[in-house]
């Protein structure tokens, strides 16, 4: 399995506990992270951030100030995996 895949599925987990519900574990990687797609609203996101923090050692956002790694599940898990690969 490749980091990035791995990231993902870390990824996959830490956000069904956030939402109380096992969902994310199979949605496509192009599943958006906040409303329509994982529902994240902004403290879900802060506390997601944080727990990638504490995970990987990466701080998603002082290394993208526009965010644009919360796109989806996929976009995060490429971030980070490019930055702990």
């Amino acid at each position: 399995m490749t980091r990035e895949r791995e990231v993902l599925a870390e990824l996959r987990r830490i956000l069904a506990d956030l939402i109380g519900n096992p969902m994310p574990l199979d949605a496509p990687a192009k599943t958006p992270l906040l409303r329509d797609g994982i529902g994240l609203d902004s403290l879900g996101a802060t506390i997601l951030l944080t727990r990638i923090q504490t995970l990987f050692g990466v701080d998603v956002a002082s290394e993208d100030l526009n965010l644009d790694a919360l796109a989806s599940i996929g976009t995060l898990a490429a971030f980070i995996g490019e930055r702990i690969g």
